[in-house]
């Protein structure tokens, strides 16, 4: 289970390093626009390109805070249960996130396969679209994935009869 755990977490940490280099090249597309707009014309297509980085951003790093329990959970209810009814509700809702995030990339396969038959682009710079959905579907594959080792984690230590850390 530790090497499972491993594994996912360095796929996690790579995926987020391509949202870094995105959040990189979205403050180089910010300057290079505030530049340009002071001294010429705006940098054309800047929108487009912070909008596309943006998804990047927000869809590879997700799982990277997942691994990292960097989210916000509210569980003052759950906490005030006994340890193995604590693991309960977690198989449940992992169970339940497992089930949305999965349909979720599914979905964005078959609409990224669709946009890229279709060949869709952004209209200014004409950037192909197809890319940018399966780099959000992938993040979101590894968000389910990630999902999956905690669920794994929370079904082992129910069976064992002890909380999950």
């Amino acid at each position: 289970m530790d090497r499972l755990e491993k594994i996912v977490g360095h796929m996690a940490l790579r995926i987020a390093q391509v949202a870094q280099l995105a959040l990189v090249l979205v403050m180089l597309v910010i300057v290079a626009n505030i530049l340009m707009r002071a001294w010429w014309k705006p940098l054309t297509g800047s929108y487009e390109l912070v909008e596309i980085l943006g998804a990047v951003i927000l869809s590879m790093g997700v799982a990277y805070c997942a691994v990292n329990r960097g989210h916000v959970t509210v569980s003052l209810l759950v906490d005030s249960l006994p340890p193995r009814l604590q693991n309960v509700v977690e198989i449940i809702t992992n169970i339940i996130s497992l089930t949305f995030i999965s349909l979720l990339s599914w979905g964005l396969l078959q609409y990224s396969s669709n946009v890229h038959r279709r060949n869709l682009s952004t209209s200014s710079l004409d950037i192909p679209l197809y890319p940018v959905y399966y780099l959000v579907a992938c993040g979101m594959i590894m968000l389910a994935l990630t999902v999956l080792v905690e669920l794994i984690k929370n079904t082992l230590a129910l069976i064992r009869g002890r909380k999950q850390d």
